[in-house]
């Protein structure tokens, strides 16, 4: 928090006493989070990264609650957002020296770190073509999903056992809403149809708390609104060619 934050020392003094009377509610690893986001892309998007980390893990790290997948897609499918409350002056400074210290390299190179990622993200999720959901298609699913660099990182981050998928109705009968975790397991021809939820959603994990909702649509519906992910020119060609075989 000291050196990723510009919280005042007496703020993290007490954030870090809030933590440690109940670290399963991560309440320093939430702000942490919104932090770095702002740093990276801005105030709008931080919100979003708090309200998602915050949901994703109310129930620990060991499960996902079907309600933040819910509201994610009901967000997607049109529901308006609400309005942000209005910022106080001393807010107002701080974003403007966070925006200008984002400009700067060292700020530059925290946000150009990560995996290239799909050109179709709505908020914290992804819409992919049902297309690519084939037994032992999960490395080339995490590399579209933008979880993984390439295909071939997507293999390795399976191989090491660091990717996650929920699994359907996983619940206990005191929670059914609350879904449980499961490693993809390597050297598996593993179906990611299995692992829809609800019949429209995957919810996957890299790492402890890297966590990508994927919205799945047909292909018909995928290219009318415009869409792409990483990869997506090679399988057009792959099933082009796939047809021409057949003919």
């Amino acid at each position: 928090m000291k050196l990723f934050t510009f919280l005042p020392l007496e703020d993290i003094a007490l954030l870090m006493s809030k933590q440690r009377q109940d670290e399963s509610r991560r309440p320093a690893q939430h702000i942490l989070a919104k932090e770095i986001v702002e740093l990276a892309h801005g105030a709008a998007e931080a919100k979003k990264a708090e309200t998602a980390h915050k949901e994703a893990f109310s129930h620990g790290t060991n499960t996902f609650a079907l309600g933040t997948l819910r509201n994610a897609l009901s967000s997607v499918k049109g529901s308006e957002d609400t309005e942000a409350e209005p910022m106080s002056e001393r807010e107002q400074e701080l974003l403007a020296y966070k925006q200008a210290y984002a400009a700067s390299s060292t700020a530059q190179a925290i946000s150009g770190s990560t995996p290239e990622r799909p050109k179709n993200e709505h908020d914290n999720v992804v819409t992919l073509p049902i297309t690519l959901l084939k037994a032992g298609s999960f490395p080339h699913v995490l590399h579209a999903a933008g979880l993984a660099a390439s295909k071939s990182e997507g293999h390795r981050l399976i191989a090491k056992r660091g990717a996650y998928v929920i699994v359907p109705n996983s619940g206990t009968p005191d929670n059914p809403t609350v879904l449980r975790w499961a490693t993809i397991e390597p050297g598996m021809a593993v179906d990611p149809n299995h692992f829809l939820v609800d019949w429209e959603a995957l919810v996957l994990r890299s790492g402890k708390s890297k966590i990508q909702i994927v919205r799945v649509v047909t292909e018909k519906q995928f290219e009318a609104e415009g869409l792409t992910c990483p990869g997506w020119d090679e399988i057009k060609a792959k099933s082009a060619e796939d047809v021409e075989a057949q003919q």
